[in-house]
């Protein structure tokens, strides 16, 4: 569901809300949170929201006046109104978030959601509203972030099976090469050999995101069986000069290309100037010693 400019109603303002709200935020949503009180974790996220500290502490001791709103504005970002929910509050959100502590509660507004045909997700008991928020978590590639959402119908159990994703793909990464050519590439010099094994971590990483690997001999039988049929494997070891390297590697990240330059630790300095001299732009990744 594409959130962006579109209103998400927050009925309940606990830190499981106030977690939702950042989650909501991030895709581009007009937050509204309707609560007779704020948690502190919902406080800090209408602060970091509207450049600057909450405007006084009133609602977290529950003496906020009925109707108050304040965070963010009309054109996005966070508002807040201090009172309790109401059927009229149904009445622009796209998609409502219902986490009050109270069952009758959550269940009253997901029968009105239901009526209304909008939306709704019952962080308290997800069988009674008609959505679910995943667990979320994300690997960081050179072309940009790979988000992985789990919904196992048990929120602990998402949680933790998106960390073992993540961690997974952190140390045995596969599949993470961008399919969408962009209008510049990206270049990453790695210090190690053709042997998988005797990479960083961070290097099986950005050997696994690459369209183009250059290595000083061939790359070992589990490492190339771990990569794309159409990764382009150059190797340099025939007698390629150095200049010629420089070149192919340019013209490859020009096309919009991922390339790993793989390069025995003796040589990264040598590598580094070659292409430092034709401004190409790269990361250093040193390898084990």
């Amino acid at each position: 569901m594409g959130l962006a400019g579109r209103e998400v109603l927050l009925v309940g303002a606990g830190p499981v809300s106030a977690r939702r709200a950042e989650l909501f935020l991030e895709a581009g949503a007009r937050v509204r949170v309707v609560a007779p009180t704020l948690a502190p974790e919902m406080e800090d996220v209408v602060a970091s929201h509207r450049g600057g500290e909450a405007r006084d502490g009133a609602a977290r001791d529950g003496a906020a006046r009925d109707g108050e709103t304040r965070g963010g504005d009309a054109g996005g970002g966070v508002v807040v109104v201090v009172r309790s929910f109401t059927p009229a509050d149904l009445d622009t959100p796209w998609l409502v978030h219902v986490a009050t502590g109270d069952a009758e509660v959550d269940a009253e507004v997901a029968a009105l959601c239901e009526a209304r045909r909008l939306w709704c997700v019952t962080a308290g008991d997800a069988a009674l509203g008609s959505a679910r928020v995943p667990a979320r978590t994300a690997v960081a590639t050179p072309a940009g972030v790979v988000r992985i959402a789990v919904d196992s119908g048990d929120p602990r159990r998402s949680v933790r099976v998106g960390r073992h994703v993540a961690r997974s793909l952190a140390t045995a990464p596969a599949g993470l090469r961008a399919r969408r050519r962009t209008a510049a590439g990206w270049v990453a010099v790695v210090g190690g050999s053709g042997d998988g094994d005797l990479l960083t971590v961070r290097a099986r990483r950005l050997v696994h995101a690459a369209d183009v690997l250059v290595v000083d001999g061939p790359v070992d039988v589990g490492l190339r069986a771990e990569l794309d049929d159409d990764v382009e494997v150059i190797d340099t070891s025939s007698g390629l000069p150095a200049a010629r390297v420089v070149d192919l590697i340019a013209c490859r990240r020009e096309a919009g290309h991922g390339v790993v330059r793989i390069v025995a630790a003796a040589g990264l300095a040598d590598v580094a100037r070659d292409l430092e001299d034709v401004g190409v732009e790269f990361q250093l990744v040193p390898g084990v010693v």
